[in-house]
């Protein structure tokens, strides 16, 4: 079940014509793609209608449709505004500033610490993310997921 304040941000950026292109259960990536602007498809067009008759106009919006597409990661909040993580025992939710798991009791404060010190790098965006962290924070790839399928490094 989605909050309140995280509906909210799908719902105004699908009224600003965003889509919805992954979601999970603290997390929603939207997508906003475009075709390029009309000036860049008249340029193309007057450029190349001689000799391909508009394909290098079908080319352009296909590459600004794959390139140009703007995403956006939410996140579910957690307790107090700040988002929950997974006990790495259990995968219990628990809080970032809970001193041991709830469910079974693992230190969370040593595993922290351990986490603290090194960081990952994402397979897909190669963005910089802490150790520990079940998603990129940058492009939303499911780390784990990545990870055993062997795309990551």
């Amino acid at each position: 079940m989605r909050s309140t304040h995280l509906q909210r941000q799908i719902d105004d950026l699908v009224a600003q014509g965003w889509r919805i292109e992954d979601e999970d259960t603290d997390r929603v990536v939207m997508v906003d793609r475009e075709f390029g602007s009309l000036g860049s498809h008249l340029v193309v067009a007057v450029l190349t209608i001689w000799w391909t008759m508009g394909l290098g106009n079908l080319a352009w919006g296909a590459y600004k449709y794959t390139t140009e597409s703007d995403r956006r990661v939410l996140w579910e909040d957690g307790a107090g505004g700040t988002v929950a993580a997974g006990c790495p025992n259990c995968g219990a939710d628990v809080a970032p500033d809970d001193s041991y798991c709830q469910s079974c009791g693992t230190d969370l404060e040593a595993v922290r610490a351990d986490e603290s010190a090194g960081t990952t790098t994402c397979p897909e965006c190669e963005a910089v993310v802490t150790g520990g962290s079940r998603y990129c924070s940058a492009c939303g790839t499911k780390l784990a997921d990545a990870m055993a399928t062997g795309t990551g490094t």
